[in-house]
């Protein structure tokens, strides 16, 4: 039976994203679940195992006090302000993903054995790195050799070591482009929980509510969870006793009923027609230098088997309704990384996620 760390998004061990635009609020969302965690409390209203979180700040690291004292009072009634199983260390790691990887699991180990004696019932179970970029020198974000290998070399000491490793990174141009970089990376994630904004490009100000969703698991069950805006909180005064504020996650109501709604009738015959393709058509075929084979498909034979079975009503549809169907159920796939494509020796392939 498949172990979770919070039921319904994430897997006990491995390796997610939680990925979004810039000041969409991946950070903010981030405390919240570390603090989750660490207070035992439900997620979304979802369960938790509780536990001690490590948190890398790459980036945003004299932020993230104020963030996490805010939360913690105003999210989870602590305003005590008393030691936590929070462990954020100032000194961390730089170079390439071979080195970095190699640190991180010294720093896990050695988090672990501090956990062990002073807080021997928070056994570590979430190692958040905010943000990916900032924390891995890639020579090419966009080549997909080198970020396969990170991720799998991440995903390997986060099931070894039985914690969840969630690095925190940044969607492409806009929202509808998913994860930045290389597609590798959202290929080796075994969830990728999204935050999405109406974001002014000129003014960087959010218009109206922000969302999360869960965009990838590779156990099934994505769609979107729910609302949130970022509240602001006095915590004390600066340096020039003038009122210093840090934000918090307050979540919206309208996510519960939304994530229990099925996709579309198109998206679904979509989904069937890339299984149905795989069965009958599918075969290993070298995706990625250097990685292990995948079962694709050519795009065509997915498409042929979504005309055979895509209809509308009682009647099979006609060609223009099927080709303009396929389209918009091919992009909310493709946005939702629920299949990989890529053009291999001139032939396009899809594999599942």
């Amino acid at each position: 039976m498949p172990r979770y760390l919070i039921k319904g998004i994430f897997p006990e061990a491995g390796v997610a994203l939680l990925a979004g635009q810039y000041s969409a609020g991946k950070t903010f969302i981030g405390v919240d679940i570390a603090l989750s965690l660490i207070y035992g409390k439900a997620f979304l209203g979802r369960k938790v195992k509780a536990g001690a979180v490590l948190w890398l700040a790459a980036e945003g690291s004299g932020e993230i006090d104020a963030r996490v004292f805010a939360a913690r009072r105003e999210r989870f009634g602590d305003d005590s302000n008393s030691r936590i199983p929070f462990l954020c260390p100032s000194a961390l790691p730089t170079g390439g993903p071979q080195l970095v990887v190699t640190e991180l699991k010294g720093m896990i180990r050695a988090a672990r054995g501090w956990l062990s004696e002073a807080y021997p019932d928070s056994p570590l179970r979430l190692v958040v790195i905010d943000t990916l970029p900032a924390f891995v020198a890639l020579q090419d974000e966009n080549g997909n050799a080198e970020a396969a290998q990170l991720m799998k070399m991440l995903a390997t000491v986060g099931n070894e070591a039985g914690v969840l490793i969630l690095p925190i990174t940044h969607f492409g141009k806009g929202p509808e482009s998913g994860v930045r970089g290389a597609s590798a990376f959202a290929a080796g994630a075994d969830a990728i929980l999204a935050c999405k904004a109406e974001i002014d490009a000129q003014t960087g100000v959010v218009s109206g509510p922000r969302s999360l969703a869960l965009t990838k698991s590779r156990r099934g069950g994505t769609g979107p969870l729910g609302t949130f805006s970022i509240a602001g909180t006095s915590i004390g005064y600066d340096e020039d006793q003038e009122p210093e504020t840090a934000g918090y996650v307050v979540f919206g109501d309208g996510g519960s009923e939304n994530a229990k709604k099925p996709p579309p009738h198109h998206v679904r015959v979509l989904l069937d027609a890339i299984n149905e393709a795989i069965l009958a058509h599918g075969s290993l075929i070298q995706i990625f230098p250097n990685e292990p084979p995948l079962k694709a498909v050519r795009v065509d034979h997915a498409r042929d088997e979504f005309n055979r079975a895509y209809t509308v009503g009682d009647s099979a549809a006609s060609n223009d309704a099927k080709r303009q169907a396929y389209h918009r159920a091919y992009k909310i796939l493709r946005d939702g990384n629920r299949f990989g494509n890529r053009t291999v020796h001139g032939v396009e392939y899809l594999w599942l996620i």
